[in-house]
């Protein structure tokens, strides 16, 4: 498939979840210092490379984290039922979404090997089709018994707004990519496959 790489149109939003507890890691994976900053404000800086309408959502410890970007063009909102998992934090973001909203784009804030390219990238693949989701998804490796991962970054057209504003639970979009995966575009992106949810994993980052 051709990818035409020009510059995605405002009418893209991009929503980056940093609100949960990072309790398996021990600390706050949103202030998680790279290159003398935070990593939540690493992860804006990419994503407003990107597009101007982007969006954080922030929840446990928010008035901490919001100190760390309040200097950043972005819309904050504060989930206040952060702890209820992901899928509140993705309904939160699109409610506060504007009516010029095209499709958004949700990216995790721990997606530490993302870039900006590879953000206009996956844009790039929907090329507006009204219906497409796209998302991210690992190489399946038949041979080695490896099964496909899909996951964030994944790009929804405003036709799906409202049935991410219902989500629930801790699977996040899970639900709407099994129930619409005829219909996904898979993008192949290991880079968004690598988190940082443990200690171990957060000592491979600072390695790489």
């Amino acid at each position: 498939m051709s990818v035409n790489h020009s510059y995605p149109s405002d009418s893209l939003a991009i929503i980056v979840l940093a609100a949960g507890r990072s309790s398996r890691l021990g600390q706050m994976k949103q202030l998680i210092t790279v290159n003398d900053k935070s990593l939540v404000e690493l992860q804006l800086e990419r994503a407003l490379k990107v597009s101007s309408k982007v969006y954080c959502v922030l929840g446990f410890n928010a008035r901490h984290v919001h100190a760390s970007i309040e200097h950043l063009p972005i819309n904050t909102i504060i989930n206040s039922k952060w702890s209820d998992g992901m899928a509140s934090s993705i309904a939160a973001g699109v409610k506060a979404l504007t009516s010029d909203i095209k499709a958004v784009m949700i990216v995790l804030v721990d997606q530490w090997q993302l870039t900006s390219t590879d953000l206009i990238c996956h844009h790039n693949y929907w090329q507006g089709d009204a219906r497409a989701i796209v998302v991210a998804q690992t190489a399946c490796d038949l041979a080695a018994d490896v099964n496909e991962k899909l996951g964030p970054p994944v790009l929804f057209p405003r036709g799906y707004f409202s049935e991410l504003t219902e989500l629930v639970g801790e699977q996040g979009a899970k639900p709407l990519l099994k129930k619409y995966q005829k219909l996904l575009i898979k993008v192949p992106l290991a880079q968004a496959f690598f988190d940082i949810d443990t200690p171990e994993q957060l000592a491979q980052m600072k390695i790489n």
